[in-house]
């Protein structure tokens, strides 16, 4: 499968959320820790890209975001290759 990169172009693609992009409510990591801050900032950019392209709040796009990736359902995004 295809590795995809976020943020590069205004494309959009359907695309399976990765099960392991996770909320930091959901991290079991500690909150100081280098992993904490890595699982923070990924859930951010995907919560962002599902945000832009559906043109809904944080807490609509962060509901997608959950039952995507819970379903392992395609749902479209603005993506960059």
């Amino acid at each position: 499968m295809e590795q995809l990169s976020l943020f590069q172009e205004n494309e959009s693609k359907a695309v399976v959320i990765p099960e392991d992009v996770i909320s930091p409510l959901e991290s079991s990591k500690s909150v100081k820790s280098k992993e904490f801050k890595k699982q923070q900032m990924r859930w951010r950019e995907w919560g962002m890209a599902v945000q832009a392209t559906h043109n809904c709040s944080w807490f609509e796009a962060r509901k997608l975001l959950l039952v995507h990736r819970k379903s392992q359902t395609p749902i479209e995004i603005h993506i960059a290759e």
